[in-house]
């Protein structure tokens, strides 16, 4: 095989990238091949090893191919901003939020090098010197906006740039969890916020979107249940359990949940219809606490999720599993787990819309007792 055309090389070199983001996104890195890797591409194994001698070395290409896509976004982000401190840092926030270079694929790829970069060096040094060069250049800025307002006693430099590195790795994770849904607007303003009430002689604060922050103009209001929501729920679990073709008990219903709540056994979040005129339960989700031995980590399953029939394709549910996400974010968990039945195919539906990816590699066994 032979490519005398510089073009065509570097075309093909690129081809293989993507195919190897897409590959990692998908499989992760402990199970990625070159044979997925070609299969994504539309291209032979041969083809593979011609431009890349080795799976090593094409991954350690496809790291630095989307950590110089960052550096060049940073870049062309403070070119545009001009010398003034409070623009240009700013801008490094943006870039951090633009969708190329924050697509969901891209942020599984840092993740699952993230995770392997302990071990080794390569990924180390290729991800610590980014994070390294992006951490200096913040802290310089919020030196220089805090020594142009005279305010080096009242305010730690290092102290914001930890801050503002902290929220930009949090807005990082949950693209990666949310997949393409995410809505980056909404974490700008998180971003705008903060920077505001740190520096609000360089920054206003942004206009709250009341329609999806205020529970009395939004028509789904999320919350997490306690005993005062018992006679809902359990009317709402019990509907739950009928749907799975369970006999009607509302009694053992209101038991089950009753004990979950006492004990703290598992976590339940309701969706609360602002729309009526009183106070009514139209869905519920509720997760178990576990842990994953392979990943060395806590994890999230998503054991149950239900609207009331009324209330269906209203966005009710994602709302829902979107709290759910939050709470498994903000208590370190790698994952969140769940199953559903396979002929519910809007219950798919929302979750693959959601991020969620289907299991082709597992079989699920239960030993009834």
């Amino acid at each position: 095989m032979s490519t005398t055309n510089p073009a065509i090389h570097q075309e093909r070199r690129r081809l293989l990238i993507d195919a190897t983001i897409t590959a990692i996104a998908e499989f992760g890195l402990s199970k990625l091949t070159l044979a997925k890797i070609s299969s994504i591409a539309g291209l032979t194994a041969g083809t593979v090893n011609f431009y890349f001698d080795s799976k090593e070395t094409l991954l350690l290409e496809t790291l630095n191919f989307v950590s110089e896509e960052f550096d060049r976004g940073v870049a062309q982000a403070l070119q545009q901003a001009g010398p003034d401190p409070a623009k240009r840092l700013a801008a490094i926030i943006d870039a951090s939020l633009d969708p190329e270079i924050t697509e969901h694929r891209k942020m599984a790829v840092w993740h699952a090098f993230d995770s392997e970069s302990r071990g080794r060096e390569d990924y180390q040094r290729i991800r610590g010197n980014l994070d390294k060069q992006n951490f200096k250049l913040i802290l310089n800025l919020c030196e220089q906006i805090i020594n142009q307002a005279n305010k080096q006693a009242q305010i730690n430099a290092r102290a914001i740039a930890n801050a503002i590195s902290g929220i930009t790795d949090e807005v990082w994770k949950e693209i990666l969890f949310a997949g393409e849904d995410y809505d980056r607007d909404d974490a700008r303003q998180v971003c705008q916020s903060f920077l505001a009430s740190i520096f609000p002689w360089c920054y206003q604060m942004p206009e709250q979107n009341s329609a999806s922050t205020d529970p009395e103009t939004s028509p789904v209001h999320i919350t997490q249940a306690s005993l005062n929501d018992l006679e809902q729920l359990a009317v709402l679990f019990d509907l739950y359990r009928q749907f799975y073709e369970e006999e009607a008990d509302l009694s053992l219903a209101h038991q089950y949940i009753k004990q979950r709540i006492q004990t703290q056994s598992s976590t339940i979040f309701i969706a609360w219809d602002n729309e009526s005129a009183d106070k009514k339960a139209i869905g519920f989700t509720q997760l178990y606490s576990t842990f994953c031995s392979v990943e060395a980590s806590a994890i999230w399953v998503l054991y149950d999720l239900f609207v009331d029939s009324s209330k269906r394709d209203q966005g009710v549910g994602k709302a829902l599993m979107n709290r759910a996400k939050t709470m498994a974010l903000e208590s370190g968990a790698s994952r969140i787990d769940l199953e559903t039945a396979i002929d519910n195919i809007n219950a798919q539906g929302l979750y693959e819309a959601l991020g969620y990816r289907r299991d082709s590699e597992f079989y699920k066994y239960s030993l009834a007792l």
